[in-house]
């Protein structure tokens, strides 16, 4: 007698998104490009709050604004209440509040820096300096180095006139600027990342960058998004 082969249930996700819109968008398109179906109905659940009303992370620590913590507190403990069985964020400046946020929820929240930093290190071995591009918070708290360190890899620290020229980049994105304009900026900057600094890998450390799709360039390019949305597929269907 036959018995039927079963696969293992798959997981309810939950994603926090809104910070900002088009990122979340992406993000959810990446999962289902991502995702192996021959049905639509092998794609996971997913459970999302969009609450793009979170205070600005940036705009909390540049000018002491209100905290983010507690409004993503709130969204967490929705998804959790729903229930789901883990949470994700794609948002590398609020992942920054993330210990804080955590200690509050009890399903897990997965880290999308400690995620980026692992693909890096099996897609590229060899890398050993390495760069990262991301908004203010990202960019001033390092916040990709102690990741990086951990792995024996070098952090490499832009200067303050490359990063206002990622955050305004950031920006463009953000109110969903013309496309064309925007990645003639993006390969400048990633040029002039890779010529001034010796970098061998660049992190696409702001999920705003998934945005762009699938760039390439003559250094190899980790988008965070994307890495983010390749483990939640994982986690998501074991």
């Amino acid at each position: 007698m036959k018995t039927q082969m079963t696969k293992p249930t798959p997981k309810t996700v939950g994603i926090l998104g809104g910070m900002g819109p088009y990122a979340t968008l992406s993000f959810y398109e990446m999962l289902l490009e991502l995702t192996p179906v021959t049905k639509d109905w092998d794609h996971l659940r997913v459970i999302l709050d969009v609450n793009p009303h979170i205070p600005s992370r940036s705009r909390h620590h540049l000018y002491g604004e209100p905290s983010p913590t507690p409004a993503m507190i709130d969204s967490c403990r929705r998804l959790e209440c729903y229930p789901v069985d883990f949470i994700v964020i794609p948002c590398n400046s609020a992942s920054y509040f993330l210990p804080e946020v955590q200690k509050a929820i009890h399903v897990p929240i997965l880290n999308i820096m400690q995620i980026t930093v692992d693909a890096l290190v099996h897609q590229f071995p060899l890398v050993r300096r390495v760069a990262v591009i991301g908004g203010v918070i990202t960019w001033e708290h390092c916040t990709y180095e102690p990741f990086l360190k951990s792995e024996g890899l070098t952090y490499v620290h832009h200067p303050a006139t490359i990063q206002r020229q990622v955050e305004k980049l950031i920006e463009q994105i953000k109110i969903n600027a013309p496309k064309k304009a925007v990645l003639e900026k993006f390969y400048k900057l990633i040029h002039s990342i890779q010529a001034d600094h010796a970098v061998d890998a660049i992190i696409l450390g702001c999920t705003e960058f998934g945005c762009l799709g699938n760039v390439d360039a003559d250094v190899p390019l980790i988008d965070s998004s994307r890495e983010l949305a390749r483990a939640t597929v994982k986690l998501g269907l074991t």
